[in-house]
């Protein structure tokens, strides 16, 4: 498995790029001293406390006001019932399921599976019992041809967009049949790219939370060609949308961050017959709250960005329209929990075969391979700052039935731990304990749920199951 660094900037001959990744900061106080609860406000309440917040810079900063029942009380402890369906990928197979990398999957809504297969620039797509239904695109540079991509999502009618982040970067579509329906083109000047989660919106809008920001490199103290309008605080993480229109893409709302830490200098690389790549890293921090994001059929948009166990519902308007709590602790980080990570980080690195990358979708100059970037990544993790408490939420999800998943930390440090049911409307269901059953890579119809997973000679391999029950509740 190779190492995958998250460069701050990067920059290739002119027109050089330069592509801007901040690490989502940490250090803020645990906000969970109070009773779970629950608001669902008012649209425009719901903005002016938006509002409010930003300019005081809580994050979130809606006041809650009303006790739902179950979220304020102990685990109530699920037993889903699953069944499998099919496994598909192989080591030694037919063509279509000996997979290159596999990015990402999702369901359309006669319960195919698309498998974005980045390593072989393709989506294979099997049936609702895992027989193989077609290959949609290809490598190339031609119509419906793909470079590098590195996001699908299935739209309302079923065809599929493929984001592909070549030479220029653009939604390729295809059609139900996988015919390449059209290209929209990615003006990258306006500053943004999707990153590499695309989540569909009722009007085929594709809502991105890990998107990439550009900057075109230019002479010393040359103004910037980025449209102000993409630009974001520092103390914000943009969740963007992008249309199928060739419109430019837009911030729908700015989730709580903290100011990045300091740069370091910038790592130049060489290679011989390639451009040369200039890397800049922030000071590396441990538990950071991610960005966690999902979007409900109605289109709200259920998010967390904080420490403490926090989602906030925030409308296609971009208001915050409700926030759903649950009074747990996070875990405080010790000395040994920070002696315990670094070690984690340091054998991952090694176990990974060290930081070797292939640059890719550089078009006409087509790709580059990396000198080894191990000693860099070592001083990293030797260097690296860490945060007073272990976020509480690491993953969430919605499934077909609109009830969010939030998967928790372990109550005893940075593992994995149970995961919350609830509705949108703050209605407890239960919790899966930690032994019991995954947040998929996708769900779909049905009750199907998707993950990737990997054996021990990294064969990666999709397995979908159905979810037959949550189970009954018990003390």
């Amino acid at each position: 498995m190779n190492a995958r660094p998250r460069p701050d900037t990067h920059a290739v001959p002119r027109p050089a790029v330069e592509a801007r990744r901040r690490a989502p900061a940490l250090g803020r106080p645990s906000t969970l001293q109070r009773p779970a609860t629950v608001q669902f406000a008012a649209l425009a309440a719901a903005t002016a406390l938006a509002l409010a917040a930003s300019a005081c810079g809580e994050p979130g900063g809606e006041a809650a006001s009303s006790a739902a029942g179950g979220l304020d009380g102990p685990d109530f402890m699920l037993t889903p019932v699953t069944e499998d369906v099919y496994t598909v990928g192989a080591f030694d197979g037919e063509e279509w399921e000996m997979f290159g990398r596999v990015e990402s999957v999702a369901f359309d809504s006669q319960g195919n599976l698309h498998v974005l297969d980045e390593g072989a620039n393709r989506v294979v797509v099997v049936g609702p019992d895992g027989g193989f239904l077609r290959t949609v695109g290809k490598a190339g540079q031609g119509p419906g041809e793909l470079q590098s991509p590195g996001a699908l999502a299935v739209l309302s009618d079923d065809r599929v967009a493929v984001f592909d982040f070549g030479m220029p970067s653009a939604f390729d579509v295809f059609d139900t049949d996988g015919a390449f329906d059209e290209s929209v083109t990615i003006d990258m000047t306006q500053g943004v790219l999707p990153g590499s989660t695309l989540l569909r919106l009722p009007d085929d809008r594709l809502l991105t939370s890990n998107s990439m920001r550009i900057r075109m490199a230019g002479p010393p103290g040359a103004p910037s060609d980025v449209d102000a309008e993409t630009e974001v605080p520092e103390d914000r993480r943009p969740i963007d949308v992008f249309s199928l229109d060739g419109e430019p893409s837009q911030v729908l709302y700015q989730a709580w961050d903290m100011p990045p830490t300091e740069a370091s200098d910038a790592e130049t690389m060489e290679s011989d017959d390639g451009p040369t790549l200039a890397m800049q890293f922030n000071q590396a921090r441990a538990f950071e709250p991610g960005l966690h994001v999902a979007v409900l059929s109605d289109g709200r948009i259920a998010l967390s960005d904080s420490i403490g166990w926090r989602v906030k519902l925030v409308t296609l308007e971009g208001a915050v329209d409700g926030v759903i709590e649950r009074p747990i602790q996070p875990v405080a980080v010790t000395s040994a929990i920070e002696e315990a990570e670094r070690a984690r980080q340091l054998a991952a690195l090694e176990e990974g075969g060290g930081s070797n990358v292939q640059l890719r979708g550089l078009g006409e100059l087509g790709s580059m391979a990396l000198p080894d970037l191990t000693p860099m990544m070592r001083r990293r993790i030797a260097t690296m700052i860490f945060a007073a408490e272990i976020p509480v939420i690491r993953d969430l999800s919605v499934d077909g039935q609109d009830r969010i998943w939030v998967a928790r930390r372990s109550p005893e440090g940075p593992g994995a731990g149970p995961i919350d049911v609830v509705t949108p409307g703050g209605e407890y269901v239960g919790t899966v304990p930690v032994d019991g059953l995954r947040i998929p890579a996708a769900f779909g119809p049905n009750g199907l749920m998707a993950y990737i997973e990997a054996d021990e000679l990294d064969v990666q391999t999709v397995r979908v199951v159905r979810l037959v029950t949550l189970g009954e509740q018990g003390g």
